[in-house]
């Protein structure tokens, strides 16, 4: 077997053992024993998957996961996967229960992209988004919902990445991490947008590992999202995502977006 090749199948080897343990992540040690290769080939192979963003190392556990390549790579065989099947039932009901304008987002790279929108009966329609639109995290409601699930150090470092390209399109990351930290605490992110006089709502979807993909958000006018309105929105936005997490769940392990 040429060199090459062989290098290519170990790699693919170490992928596929990390994404066998994707929920809980895999130890080195671990990845070693499975592997059944010399710890420095093992390294140097990893390290390589790393650095293309196949695999990624969490910083607390030392543990490696599936990395944000996988999510950008199955976007590409989406239609294989109809996860309209699994989404589509809660736009439904969202529309019909608040009467508003919902919107599903996915997690490309560090932007989020809108798939879904819907509006409901409510007269003024809060078409804040296109379909089709890619937008960096850190600049809207939807990316907001997605950086406040991950964990801090992560999310900080996708804002460090969007800093100029927010920045361009009129927002300010920092004032994006407090919404994070306000959301984080708050269970759903509450969003306005000034010129448009309107309001948006979104919270976070997990994919089967665990792990923020997408986001369900729900947007009107401001004077109506409030009160016992805002209440319902964010009553019926948690059931909804609760219930797509759970059909998510039966599926093995796999990213998503």
């Amino acid at each position: 077997m040429a060199e090459g090749t062989q290098s290519f199948d170990r790699a693919v080897g170490l992928l596929d053992i990390v994404s066998r343990n994707n929920r809980e992540g895999v130890a080195f040690a671990d990845l070693l024993t499975s592997a059944g290769l010399t710890r420095p080939t093992a390294r140097r192979l990893l390290m390589a998957l790393v650095k293309h963003g196949f695999v990624e190392q969490d910083a607390d556990s030392k543990r490696y996961f599936l990395g944000p390549k996988v999510y950008d790579l199955a976007l590409l065989v989406l239609p294989s996967f109809d996860f309209r099947e699994i989404y589509q039932p809660s736009l439904t009901r969202l529309v019909e229960d608040t009467g508003d304008t919902v919107f599903l987002n996915r997690v490309v790279s560090d932007d989020m992209v809108c798939i879904a929108r819907e509006s409901g009966s409510f007269p003024v329609k809060a078409f804040i988004l296109d379909l089709g639109v890619q937008r960096p995290m850190g600049l809207g409601a939807s990316g907001i919902a997605v950086l406040a699930a991950m964990e801090p150090a992560k999310a900080e470092a996708i804002l460090a990445r969007n800093e100029e390209r927010v920045a361009a399109l009129g927002g300010d990351v920092r004032a994006a991490a407090e919404v994070v930290a306000a959301s984080r605490e708050r269970g759903y992110v509450s969003r306005d947008v000034p010129g448009l006089g309107t309001r948006t709502i979104a919270m976070a979807l997990h994919d089967s590992a665990g792990k923020p993909f997408a986001s369900l958000s729900v947007s009107t006018i401001r004077d109506r999202m409030q009160g016992e309105h805002l209440e319902a929105v964010v009553t019926a936005l948690g059931e909804e995502v609760a219930r797509i997490r759970e059909k998510l769940s039966r599926l093995r392990p796999q990213h998503t977006g």
